[in-house]
């Protein structure tokens, strides 16, 4: 059976991605929140959350010198090259979230996830950037 494009982007506007997933994850920081972009924090911080259902497709190496997911990194960077997050501060150091970017995941990603779902990641949220301090 061959997918089409237009059901293939129906799906995409319909099931939660990993994309969105993080997405959801940088929305609940808040407005001008600002979190290292050091990919050792960042993969640490979302491996503490890799029982959670929401984040079943994230898959980790831990024979590195830290826990590492090749999906992880390739979400942060296509969040990065839509829009979705900034690095305005000079050095690069830390990920930016401006109030337009918080608007850009609500409309695209938010609407897929249930109540549940979005207490769930606004709990998941605080933790993770609790661990990024």
């Amino acid at each position: 059976m061959e997918v089409s494009r237009e059901n293939m982007k129906q799906r995409l506007q319909e099931e939660i991605t990993p994309l969105d997933v993080v997405a959801g994850v940088i929305y609940f920081f808040g407005k001008d929140a600002s979190f290292p972009t050091d990919y050792k924090s960042l993969h640490k911080a979302f491996f503490s959350e890799k029982d959670n259902a929401l984040f079943k497709e994230f898959k980790f190496k831990e024979t590195g010198p830290y826990p590492y997911s090749e999906l992880l990194e390739s979400v942060f960077s296509r969040i990065a090259i839509s829009g979705l997050l900034g690095c305005k501060n000079p050095d690069y150091r830390s990920y930016t979230v401006t109030s337009g970017q918080i608007r850009k995941i609500k409309s695209s990603s938010l609407g897929k996830f249930s109540k549940p779902q979005l207490l769930q990641l606004k709990c998941i949220s605080q933790r993770i950037k609790s661990n990024l301090k």
